[in-house]
């Protein structure tokens, strides 16, 4: 931000600060859009929308078009972290605790390992477009990982067998 919009330190803060609060109110209004959409459409549809907006996101005019699109990835991801950490930690009741430490861990790991990787490529590739490429396909191989993985219907088939 401050290479393309010229923005300041203080400046790049306060965009930061309105970013956690698009992920605070996803955090808050996650449960009425999985509730309306499903576990799988709301995450499939919001993985693809991340996509879609790390796509678009370098080639925004504006500071105000920038941070709007930013603050509703982070919107996104406020509502899929929780969805995600629910199913991950419903795996095994006995093990909410590990798999939630593990998940967190993993989490952590792979932000600063995509952090490293995205400062190469932002130095190499003179900009961000690299780094939103990268995003945009870290996002696809992760879905493509959850939803390979048949944690969302293998839980649906699990409660509609304990309903009958």
């Amino acid at each position: 931000m401050t290479d393309r919009f010229e923005l300041s330190v203080d400046q790049v803060g306060y965009a930061i600060l309105f970013l956690g609060v698009g992920n605070l109110a996803g955090s808050f209004g996650g449960a009425y859009v999985i509730q309306k959409f499903n576990r799988f459409n709301t995450l499939v549809a919001g993985f693809l929308l991340a996509i879609l907006c790390f796509i678009i996101v370098p080639f925004l005019p504006s500071v105000a078009a920038f941070d709007f699109v930013y603050f509703f990835i982070f919107l996104n991801m406020g509502i899929a972290y929780p969805l995600i950490m629910g199913q991950l930690t419903s795996l095994d009741p006995t093990l909410r605790g590990t798999i939630s430490s593990l998940g967190n861990s993993i989490m952590y790991a792979a932000t600063t390992i995509g952090s490293g990787i995205a400062g190469v490529i932002y130095a190499t590739f003179n900009g961000f477009t690299g780094v939103a490429i990268f995003a945009a396909l870290c996002f696809a191989a992760a879905l493509f990982y959850f939803i390979s993985s048949g944690i969302l219907t293998k839980q649906s088939e699990m409660k509609s067998k304990l309903a009958s």
